[in-house]
This record gives C-alpha cells, sequence and structure tokens, in this order.
C-alpha cells in the first residue's frame, strides 16, 4: 500500500480546510517544499497536491509551487484540482508532475476525459469527491446528479485505472476513514482506489491497508489537524450535534415526544448554529410519516443553502426516490425510522446505490415491560419489536451510522439514557449518536465518561433556549480531556 501525504495549496501556502468549507481554512506553512521535504525526511515517497483555488475556478494559480515541490522533492507528485484543459495537463507534466488528477472535468466532459486518456495515458488519474452519495465538483462547492457507483461505473468503462475517493464528510474530522465505503468499492471496481478522508491514526493506516487487493488500495493522508479523540485505543473526535425538530414549516420542541412548542425558524436557526460550531446538524420532520406525506423539500433547500457543516435528515422516508430528493435538496445523510420497519429491505437498497456512509438509522426507543421497545411513527406507535436487535439487524443491512433517541429521557433534561446507550454501543461496530436528555453540560460530560463508544451527543432545547452554548459546552469537554473540534 502507498501511502500519501497531501498537500492542500491556497495562496501558495499550504493550507488545510474543514470538510471542504473553505471558510475553515488553516495555513500550516508558508513553504509547501518545506513541507514537501519534510515528507520525504519521514519516508514518504509520493505527494498528493491540490490547488484549491483552481478547483473554484479552471485556473492554475499554485502551478509554479507544485512545479517547485516536484523539482526539490524528487518523488512521485500528483496534482488535482481546476485541470480542465489539456494545456493545463501539458503544463503539469511539463514541469515534472508524475500524474494528473481530473475532477470537476472528468463529471461535466466526458469527450474530454476520453483524451486525455487517449493521450496522456496512465498520468491520469480520476478524483471522486463524495458527498451524501453523490460526486461534488467545483472545489466541493456544487453536487453533481451523478452517485458514487454511477460515476465509477461510468469511469471503469472508459478505462480510468486510477482513482483518488474523498469522503468530504470525513474530510479534516480526523475520526477515522469510511472503511466500509472503501471496502465495498474494493471488492466492486478493478480500478487502484486510494481512501482519502479521516485519516487520525495508525489503525486507520492498517484497517485500510487489509483491504488492499492486488495492490490496488493507496491510503492519502492530507496535513492533518492537531486534534484527536478515544474509542476503544484510538483517538477519535466527539461531535456536538442540534436538531431541529420541525412541524409546518417551523421548529418545534416537547417533553417525551409531546406537548410541541414553536421556537423559530429552522432557516434561521440551522445558519446560527453551523456559524456557533457543530459538528453537524440533524433536521426531522417529525410528522411527515405519520401525515403520510413527503417531507419539507423547500425548507431543506434553504436550510442546506445557508450552513456549511454536514446535514443529515429525516422524516417521512420510504423509499429509494425519498433518498435521492433528499440527497439532491443538499442533505450528507438519510435518516429512515418508520420506513425502515415498514420495509427493512429500503436500508439494503440505499446503502448499495448511495454508501453506507449516507444512511442513517434513527430508533426512538422506550421502555416496556422492561423491555427497550422500537415505536415508529414519531414515537406515537409501538411496533412491539425489542430495540437492541432491531439496530443491530439494521446496521448488518448496511446503516453505517445509528440515532439512538430515548423517548423516556427525551426534553426531561435529567441526563442522557446511559444504560440504553451502552447497550446499544455494546451490539454494533459503526458510529452511535446518543439522543434525548440533555440538560446541562455535564450530561455531554457524563456521556463521554461513561461511555466513550459513543460518537456524538445530540439535543435541541438547551441549544435552542440558550440555556448551553455550543463554544462553552466543547470548552468545557476538553477540560475534561474529552477531544472536540473547537
Amino acid at each position: 500500500m502507498i501511502i500519501f501525504p497531501a498537500i492542500d495549496l491556497y495562496d501558495k501556502k499550504a493550507v488545510r480546510l474543514f470538510k471542504g468549507d473553505y471558510r475553515e481554512m488553516t495555513v500550516y506553512s508558508d513553504s509547501p517544499v518545506q513541507v514537501a521535504l519534510d515528507f520525504k525526511r519521514c519516508g514518504a515517497t509520493h505527494i498528493h497536491t491540490v490547488d484549491l483555488e483552481g478547483a473554484k475556478d479552471g485556473t492554475t494559480p499554485n502551478l509554479s509551487v507544485i512545479a517547485d515541490v516536484a523539482k526539490e522533492s524528487g518523488l512521485f507528485v500528483e496534482v488535482g484540482g481546476g485541470i480542465r484543459s489539456e494545456a493545463a495537463i501539458d503544463a503539469y507534466l511539463s514541469a515534472g508532475v508524475s500524474r494528473v488528477i481530473l475532477g470537476t472535468a472528468a463529471v461535466n466532459n466526458e469527450n474530454f476525459l476520453k483524451a486525455a486518456v487517449s493521450r496522456f495515458g496512465d498520468a491520469i488519474a480520476v478524483g471522486a469527491d463524495v458527498k451524501g452519495g453523490f460526486i461534488a465538483i467545483k472545489g466541493w462547492l456544487e453536487k453533481s446528479a451523478l452517485t458514487l457507483d454511477e460515476f465509477l461505473d461510468r469511469m471503469q468503462t472508459i478505462g480510468i485505472k486510477s482513482i483518488i475517493c474523498t469522503d468530504i464528510s470525513k474530510d479534516g474530522a480526523m475520526c477515522g476513514t469510511n472503511l466500509e465505503l472503501y471496502r465495498r468499492l474494493s471488492q466492486k471496481y478493478g480500478m487502484n482506489i486510494t481512501a482519502s478522508g479521516g485519516v487520525s491514526s495508525l489503525d486507520d493506516v492498517r484497517r485500510n491497508g487489509a483491504l488492499r487487493r492486488d495492490n490496488r488500495q493507496g491510503l492519502l493522508h492530507r496535513h492533518h489537524r492537531p486534534e484527536s479523540g478515544n474509542r476503544g485505543g484510538k483517538m477519535i473526535t466527539k461531535r456536538i450535534i442540534p436538531c431541529l425538530d420541525v412541524k409546518n414549516g417551523r421548529v418545534v420542541k416537547g417533553v417525551n415526544f409531546e406537548g410541541l412548542n414553536d421556537i423559530s425558524s429552522p432557516v434561521e436557526l440551522a445558519e446560527y448554529y453551523s456559524k456557533s460550531g457543530a459538528d453537524e446538524l440533524v433536521f426531522y420532520d417529525i410528522t411527515a410519516s405519520v401525515e403520510q406525506r413527503g417531507l419539507f423539500t423547500d425548507i431543506l433547500r434553504k436550510v442546506a443553502s445557508r450552513i456549511f457543516i454536514p446535514l443529515t435528515v429525516g422524516g417521512g422516508i420510504n423509499t429509494l426516490d425519498d433518498f435521492d430528493r433528499v440527497l439532491k435538496c443538499g442533505a450528507d445523510k438519510v435518516s429512515v425510522n418508520s420506513g425502515a420497519i415498514r420495509n427493512p429491505g429500503l436500508i439494503h437498497r440505499a446503502a448499495l446505490k448511495y454508501g453506507d456512509q449516507c444512511v442513517v438509522i434513527s430508533a426512538d426507543v422506550k421502555r416496556v415491560d422492561g423491555e427497550f421497545r422500537v415505536f415508529a411513527k414519531g414515537g406515537r406507535e409501538d411496533t412491539g419489536m425489542e430495540a437492541i436487535s432491531w439496530i443491530k439487524h439494521c446496521v448488518d443491512l448496511g446503516a453505517g451510522e445509528v440515532v439512538l433517541n430515548s423517548i423516556d429521557t427525551d426534553g426531561v433534561k435529567g441526563g442522557f439514557d446511559l444504560e440504553m446507550l451502552s447497550a446499544v454501543c455494546d451490539a454494533v461496530n459503526v458510529p452511535v449518536i446518543a439522543s434525548g436528555g440533555a440538560g446541562r453540560i455535564q450530561d455531554f460530560v457524563d456521556l463521554f465518561k461513561a461511555i466513550p463508544k459513543v460518537d456524538a451527543g445530540l439535543a435541541a432545547s438547551i441549544f435552542h433556549f440558550g440555556e448551553v452554548k455550543i463554544s462553552d459546552l466543547k470548552a468545557a469537554l476538553k477540560e475534561n480531556n474529552i477531544t472536540v473540534r473547537l
């Protein structure tokens, strides 16, 4: 397996974005050449570079810097970002670059891609940047209409031999790679696939290395953020996630899923959380299922256009068309609850089409006669199903994340349901998000200390009413040696 240390370039400096957000840019060095030489001294044989400015506008403003990196390091250097003409490819290859990566051009101009492959052969690779199951283009600022598998099928038919696949939701987050995605791709396709996004530890490297088949797997590690956390001995950053429960186009909140009170506009509140340090956002259309209608996509589009953090959307998700519609509105992940209860096969089909990373199982769970019981239709209907086995079944079908909503503790503000969460974390090996019961900062501290396997804490009213500020919460978590993104 080949390790590709990465250097992202902006204004001739080595920088890093967080999850593709140009507004969250950290400058690591004024000398990309020195960064490359440092990588070489550590044993690197290959370097991955990206012109972030070029990715947005199709120019080559950092060409001279990349040429210097190739010349001074003497390493195999590949470059991507805004390469949309044979002249640009020529310029990079003439400057000493070993391989050129086409992204937006590969999506929008198949004739150009075929011509480039015909002329330059194996010096051409293709970048598959995936967001919400769809290919992202133009510096990750736009989402195409192509799913990842549709795109890769097309690339394989054209004869592309090398793919650099980036899970944007993992990029810069230091939370581990999307292992299930790369396992699936390495099994399905005969191309050389480089995994990118989320590499945070040697364990990530080992796990991805174990996926390689005939040396078809590489690992791309960007100039990393100095953040880390802990799951089973592996450092992982904990996430803080506000939740928007939406009814009739307004954010509402109640207690034990009852007595809903109007709070705010979802668009305004979402934008506020995006700017306030939230790691992700969850949007639930809480009456879509019980009313047997589709989700409010007009509001969703407005929310997605105003935020720069991953967005999970649920409510009224019953078919693959619902997945498609929500993802095209700007969601990164789709949460399914009642729809999966009625048709568990939906999980499997969605995971196959859009990738496990897009499929979230949301389980509303309540104690009934000493048993954890699954409820449907926004917590209104007892299904009679035991919750732990149901959640495990959903993960086995392909769900890549679990949101556990405890009806017993929801809105009570007495702390998370640690007993229930512990049982779920012990049963599955995918990220688990704790929901229901947060009333103060200490509840989050207790959550992450008591159950290190929990990946994130979700809350609504304490954030909506200003009882807890996300910045204060994260500062307190850091003081308690719980790693978060500040």
